[in-house]
């Protein structure tokens, strides 16, 4: 797996879940639970792609941490 490319990835998520909780659509710590809860599920039937959601949401959690 490319880790800078994973990364890149994980913080363009964090600024889409930034500007939906900006604009009243939903709190960015949702989204980033939510993406969790997306990659535990698809972890079941792909394990790598489970693992690179559960990075992106690792990213969305703590960039919404930094701004709550």
């Amino acid at each position: 797996m490319d880790r800078t490319l994973i990364l890149a990835q994980g913080k363009a998520l964090a600024l889409l879940a930034a500007m939906l909780q900006r604009g009243g659509i939903i709190d960015a710590s949702e989204f980033g639970n939510l993406l969790g809860i997306y990659a535990v599920t698809v972890a079941e039937t792909e394990p790598d792609q489970g693992d690179i959601l559960a990075v992106w949401a690792g990213i969305v959690r703590d960039s919404a941490d930094l701004d709550g």
